[in-house]
This record gives structure tokens, sequence and C-alpha cells, in this order.
């Protein structure tokens, strides 16, 4: 199963397309998506689905490519401001009110305007996460957190996830993040180990990756 996505020309995406599509994208599930999931009473975590990711409560919100779905009964495209595009959605613009130390540090007046060929490496690669990660541990559902923007899953006090870049590792990237591991060179991160969306094509190279770390770390410990 291969959902690597590709550019028109086959090439390497374009990287600083990607982050600023990376930033859009968590300021949508951010602040247009989970705060008002949080200040509606509900949890501020988000699910991957087709096309993008979605609430896991009221408001029924559901990113699919450039388009957002609202009660799965109307589209509104991803354009303009936040705060605009907030207005269209019917929604109070914020993050949640949940301290953490993280977030997409979007502004009301931010421009929302995705680059679709981004969005799209961003979109497969988390789905192909999801994937990965419910073939890994069938019985954990994976989680999209917005202050992180990644997919992940915790087994046995470690975190198994894919983030689709950040300022330390500027491309799409799956990680095994435990501190308590061997020396040898499978580990080549501060917190763990990862490895570049290039490296991971397909859902089984993403299961063979993680749990492969999760055998040394058994060994280790």
């Amino acid at each position: 199963m291969d959902q690597r996505p590709s550019t028109a020309s086959g090439s390497a995406p374009d990287l600083a397309a990607v982050a600023a599509t990376r930033r859009q994208l968590h300021g949508i599930g951010e602040c247009l998506m989970a705060g008002p999931q949080r200040r509606a009473g509900g949890r501020f975590t988000l699910r991957v689905t087709p096309g993008g990711f979605a609430t896991t409560g009221a408001p029924a919100l559901r990113l699919d490519g450039t388009e957002i779905v609202v009660d799965e009964s109307r589209r509104v495209p991803v354009a303009g401001m936040f705060s605009g595009l907030a207005d269209a959605l019917g929604v109070d613009f914020g993050p949640p009110p949940d301290a953490y130390p993280d977030g997409s540090n979007a502004s009301p007046g931010d421009d929302t305007t995705l680059d679709a060929a981004s969005a799209r490496l961003i979109q497969d690669w988390f789905l192909r996460a999801d994937a990965a990660l419910r073939v890994m541990a069938p019985r954990q559902t994976p989680i999209l957190w917005p202050e992180h923007f990644d997919v992940a899953i915790l087994l046995d006090e470690t975190s198994y996830g894919a983030s689709p870049g950040d300022a330390a590792y500027p491309a799409p990237y799956a990680y095994v993040s435990n501190s308590d591991h061997d020396a040898s060179d499978f580990w080549n991160a501060p917190f763990g180990a990862v490895r570049d969306h290039e490296q991971m094509r397909s859902v089984d190279d993403l299961v063979s990756f993680w749990n492969s770390a999760r055998e040394m770390l058994r060994s280790n410990g």
C-alpha cells in the first residue's frame, strides 16, 4: 500500500511551501477545530480522515483537500484570513484553553490559502501513518494532537507517530520517542529515532520501523 504523494514534475517537494502549508494546516486544526471543540465541552483531540483531518465531537468539521466540510452538509473553501474562515464556519477562532508548550501561533489575520500540492503531501502522509499505526497496534486509536500537530499512539510509555515536519526537521517524518534505548545508529534523534517520509514509502515501511524500535526497546529493557 503506497500512498506517497508526488509533485507534477516528480521532483522533491518544495520544503518552503511545505513548511508554510504545514503552519496553515496546523492553525486550521488547532484554532478552527480543536479550540471550538474544546470550548464546546469536548476534548481537543482530532482525527485523521481521507483528504485531511476532522474534529472528534461538535462542531462537526472536516478538512477535505482545500475545503472544510461543515456538518457533512456544506463545503467552505479554505481561503482568506483565519477570522473570515472562522465566520464562514460559524466558530470562534482560537486554540484550546488548555496549557501546552507548543502550538501553531496562528493569528486571526493570517492567510489560510493552501498550496494544494503541499497540502496533499501532508494529508497523504497523515493518512498513511494513521493506517500504519492501526496495523501496528489494532487496539489503539491514533490521535492527531493539535499542539504538536502529529498523529501518534502511546505504547509502553513510548510514543510512535508521524509529524508533517517542524523547525528542527522541516520535511515530514516518522518518529519513535523514548530516551531509554541503546547506543546503536538506529537512534538518530535526541528524543529517539526519526525517518524521513521519503524512506517511509508505504504502510509496511512505517510498521517495520516502529516494530523494530519496539523490539529494540523491549530487549534493552
